[in-house]
């Protein structure tokens, strides 16, 4: 069974699931690749915060239905929370605005803007690691900061952060450089953990063809390291 940690799957939220008919497919899709678990983590930036209230609300009306149609999948709230700057990140702490991806407060996705690389990332880091939450980065195989300084997130990883990267990714859906990207931090043994960060039944929760690629370019015993974090995340 696998866990995906990254999945846009509520409706109505963010660029995610255009409704609940939509959400029930994306989760009999990763039944079928043999996902249980997912973590619905919408979008938390600035212009898109969704409330915490809102999405458990919507966590537990999509489980209510999965479990009246049978559909064996698990649902729990997370956020996919962008490092805007220090001062976002510091004021939504305080203000307790997002979720994790555990009731414990141990794992959380943070996102690196698109159009440039945050200076404060280093210091945000150091304020998670200390409250004894481990950041994950979510794709970096998708930012050209990283694709053109990979040791910038060697760095990150050494000072104790965990990476995500997406099976599109892998698949080439995102391009040849996040493709080629992702091969080499998988053959570098720097991809902590795998998720689909699927949108729609297009941009679908296709974990297993990403699995099934980890086990040909590095193995089963990576394949059953990744598998296994991503199991850790959720607990």
């Amino acid at each position: 069974m696998l866990t995906d940690i990254h999945c846009h799957i509520l409706d109505g939220i963010d660029d995610g699931a255009k409704d609940l008919q939509e959400s029930l497919e994306m989760a009999r899709i990763a039944l079928q690749h043999g996902t249980h678990r997912i973590v619905a983590t919408p979008h938390f930036f600035e212009g898109c915060i969704t409330p915490r209230d809102l999405l458990q609300e919507k966590v537990e009306l999509l489980q209510q239905e999965l479990d009246r149609q049978e559909i064996a999948v698990k649902i729990s709230t997370g956020h996919e929370v962008r490092l805007e700057s220090a001062a976002f990140i510091q004021d939504h702490l305080q203000k307790e605005s997002f979720f994790y991806l555990n009731a414990a407060d141990s794992f959380v996705l943070l996102e690196q803007r698109w159009d440039r690389y945050c200076p404060d990332t280093e210091e945000v880091l150091d304020w998670f690691l200390k409250r004894g939450t481990t950041p994950i980065i979510p794709h970096p195989e998708r930012h050209f900061f990283f694709r053109d300084d990979p040791e910038l997130l060697s760095r990150l990883i050494a000072q104790g952060a965990w990476t995500q990267v997406s099976v599109d990714s892998l698949l080439g859906t995102n391009g040849a450089e996040a493709q080629a990207f992702g091969r080499q931090l998988i053959e570098r043994n720097e991809v902590h953990t795998l998720a689909s960060d699927a949108h729609n039944i297009v941009r679908k929760p296709n974990l297993s063809e990403g699995i099934r690629l980890v086990g040909e370019w590095a193995g089963p015993a990576r394949v059953q390291e990744i598998t296994e974090r991503s199991h850790r995340v959720v607990e």
